[in-house]
């Protein structure tokens, strides 16, 4: 009874014990593929949006805030190559697999010039799906945490650099500290 009373009185909220599922927008104009891919990542705990050409897709990507993209590489309108480099020029930390089933070979040289993160070959398992996005997403963690470590190192620079500034009087000086305070907000 006294466990049931502790349990009882501890605040709860909705997302209690659970982590905030990731976004993943999925771009294909294949409806199987789609609903294949988005099913087996809402299973694994994914919140999955689907969208059926690179135009949709970077509509929803504008609108919304996502994790992950995986995109087909043929499509009408827009292929997975534009949407890929739209999606990166925009958030360049947001990871971007490319599902293909073009000849390896050619979309490997194809892919070496455009900022996609990891290409998946169809016909593909669901085990090869799941490991690719974990890993993409991994890896994006990693990488926005050193880049927000390497963005904190240089606003402590900048103000450390103000305050050495401060202590000088010449007129000089003073158009130096200026300019490097308008340096320091752009970060």
């Amino acid at each position: 009874m006294q466990e049931t009373r502790k349990e009882a009185e501890q605040p709860v909220s909705a997302t209690a014990g659970y982590a905030i599922p990731k976004r993943i927008l999925v771009a294909d104009d294949n409806k199987a593929i789609r609903d294949i891919v988005s099913e087996v990542l809402e299973f694994i705990g994914y919140e999955v949006d689907l969208a059926i050409n690179g135009i949709e897709a970077l509509a929803f990507f504008l609108k919304s805030s996502f994790d992950l993209v995986v995109t087909d590489l043929e499509m009408p309108v827009m292929d997975g190559l534009s949407l890929a480099d739209r999606i990166k020029v925009r958030s360049p930390c947001t990871p971007v697999i490319l599902i293909t089933g073009g000849d390896r070979e050619t979309v490997l040289k194809k892919v070496e010039r455009w900022p996609v993160d990891s290409v998946i070959f169809k016909p593909f398992t669901l085990e090869e799906l799941e490991k690719t996005v974990r890993g993409a997403l991994v890896s994006s963690e990693r990488e926005q945490v050193s880049v927000g470590a390497e963005k904190r190192l240089k606003v402590a620079r900048c103000q450390t650099h103000r305050r050495h500034k401060r202590s000088k009087k010449t007129d000089d000086q003073r158009v130096l500290r200026v300019q490097d305070q308008r340096d320091c907000r752009l970060i």
